[in-house]
């Protein structure tokens, strides 16, 4: 980018900056004169409110005969001090006094303060003039006597179509003073001439807003609306009309003006917002808009980041494919050699596979080979009993005890279901099959096995001590595989306690929150090596045996995800721990 270039974008910045700042100035504007706008007529209507609460009263109070009588001289007026004053108490005014027609304050509910109303002369003012025309009054102004300023109601006191004087109520303008206590904003309250008599700074209070003609200060002279606290005019106009016209009035700092008329009372309500509070709203814009200025910077530098890297790429792609082109060759060679040799580790994984399904195979047949003892007593035994009852049954057929046969070849029958599911169990452990990981019910699981084992248990002369969970329990395993793992522990156990009398075998099952352990103990010499050294393959201690049971029992615990363990027991003898995952029985499914 050429420097003529640069300067035309910083330029173009700058512009837009400035047309930021301004637009950000006219909504600032906009929003301010709004709120503005909306305060004021909340609060000139509470004003209305307030002041219509009065407004009546004097016209209530001037029913009273007392009033009528006292004006005719018929009835002490010192006598209505008390009422009077009973009445500006319950209506919380400032204060309530009576007049004669000639303006002279008789009575009044001040009458026992220093500065009580009562021998003044109020003629002069608005509010008597317009009751003794026979209208109701108001006027606001400060008190001649107090100072305070006070909006005044006034109604005349009459004996038929004859005015005999007037009633006067007057209000302490609280509400204001409460409003602007509690805002941050400058406010006006002026009367009809454009004079403000209530503002939120001392320095405004009893001057014009605009230059007052001559003809004016005489009205204002005459009816001693101010007295002597009427200042020098806060504005340079000559007419309110002008001023009221204008959006902003520059006195100090300057004010955004917005202004609200009253016509029930005459007066006009004034807000005036500093024009410094424009500063944050005008500074986010540009902030705002800075950073937007910024994030298109970042992007365009990107982007054009971006395209000259991609050039560079492609003269790097060209240079590089004439590379790639020449390597092409040496990698297809190495692309054949590798699929060669990945087909070979395929087929010698699946060759490691069936090696070592078959020696689990083996190793249950090698168990079996073990067992066949107790298992040829447990099939002999009931062979010999088959012979003797069907030896029997034949004997008593010849003698035509046909009851008593039918007994002995129920017998028999039993024998053969009993035999039959013996040899069932042992086809089932025997039987090949692929690993099925599911929920699978622990309580069965060990019955079956402690069932195999029975025989071996029977002429061993010994019965394997069980603790087991009332309530089933499951495990994450394969139920045959499972079986498998705690034959061979039960077997290798009541093979260490053969020397040991009297030999005994624990089974002890618990429940651990998520894990399920099963404690295989015998009370036989122990284990006089490490068990890093008892799981290694083709490991034994026996004459007889190829030394893989515990190998392919730990691989079978390991890929159910648990743990095996071997550790000598405190009450003498070995420790075979297994720790499985404990898993909700609703979940049959393969896991």
């Amino acid at each position: 980018m050429n420097n003529g270039s640069r300067g035309l974008l910083i330029g173009l910045w700058v512009t837009l900056m400035v047309v930021v700042a301004f637009t950000a100035r006219q909504w600032g504007l906009e929003s301010l004169r709004q709120q503005a706008r909306i305060d004021n007529e909340r609060l000139a209507g509470r004003l209305l409110i307030e002041l219509d609460k009065y407004r009546r009263l004097p016209a209530l109070i001037a029913t009273r005969t007392e009033l009528q009588q006292a004006l005719l001289q018929q009835f002490p007026p010192y006598r209505l001090h008390p009422l009077l004053e009973q009445y500006n108490e319950i209506l919380g005014t400032d204060a309530i006094y009576l007049m004669t027609d000639k303006g002279e304050v008789i009575s009044a509910s001040n009458w026992r303060q220093s500065d009580s109303f009562v021998g003044d002369n109020y003629h002069f003012r608005p509010y008597f003039r317009q009751a003794m025309q026979g209208k109701p009054g108001s006027y606001f102004a400060l008190g001649q006597r107090s100072g305070r300023r006070g909006y005044y109601f006034s109604y005349p006191v009459q004996d038929g179509d004859r005015r005999l004087g007037v009633v006067v109520v007057k209000v302490a303008l609280s509400l204001i003073d409460e409003r602007w206590a509690r805002s941050d904003l400058d406010y006006l309250l002026t009367d009809e001439y454009g004079v403000v008599f209530f503002a939120s700074q001392p320095d405004w209070l009893y001057r014009p807003l605009v230059q007052l003609d001559q003809a004016t200060r005489n009205i204002l002279a005459e009816e001693r609306k101010y007295g002597d606290r009427l200042g020098a005019p806060l504005s340079d106009l000559a007419s309110l009309g002008l001023l009221r016209s204008q959006n902003e009035w520059h006195w100090g700092q300057g004010y955004l003006f917005t202004g609200t008329a009253m016509p029930t009372a005459g007066w006009h309500l004034y807000t005036l917002e500093p024009l410094h509070d424009l500063r944050p709203i005008i500074a986010k814009a540009l902030a705002s808009f800075a950073l937007i200025s910024l994030l298109l910077l970042m992007i365009w530098l990107y982007w054009r980041q971006v395209l000259l890297g991609r050039a560079r790429l492609a003269r790097l792609n060209n240079l590089l494919e004439h590379k790639v082109n020449q390597r092409t060759r040496a990698l297809s060679t190495s692309n054949q050699d590798l699929v060669a040799t990945l087909d070979k580790f395929r087929q010698t994984q699946r060759e490691l596979v069936d090696t070592q399904e078959q020696l689990v195979q083996t190793a249950k047949l090698a168990l079996l080979g073990e067992m066949s003892a107790g298992i040829n007593h447990e099939l002999n035994q009931p062979l010999a009993a088959m012979r003797a009852y069907g030896e029997n049954a034949l004997q008593l057929l010849d003698k035509g005890r046909l009851d008593s046969c039918r007994d002995n070849l129920l017998q028999i029958n039993d024998l053969n279901h009993h035999m039959s599911e013996l040899v069932a169990r042992f086809k089932v452990f025997a039987r090949k099959g692929e690993q099925t990981l599911q929920a699978v019910a622990l309580q069965p699981v060990i019955h079956a096995s402690l069932s195999l084992l029975h025989g071996q248990m029977i002429k061993q002369g010994l019965l394997v001590e069980t603790r087991l969970p009332a309530d089933l329990l499951y495990v994450r395993a394969d139920a045959v595989q499972l079986e498998q793992v705690l034959v061979n522990l039960l077997h290798n156990a009541l093979q260490a306690c053969t020397n040991c009398g009297p030999p005994r075998v624990w089974l002890e099952v618990e429940n651990q929150a998520e894990q399920v352990t099963i404690a295989i103990i015998d009370n036989g010499p122990g284990l006089a090596v490490e068990a890093r050294q008892l799981f290694a393959p083709f490991y034994t201690t026996k004459s007889q045996g190829l030394g893989l049971g515990l190998t392919i029992s730990l691989r079978i615990i390991n890929a159910f995800g648990g743990s095996l363990d071997a550790t000598n027991d405190p009450r003498g003898g070995a420790r075979f721990t297994i720790t499985l995952p404990a898993v909700d029985p609703s979940r049959r499914s393969p896991l």
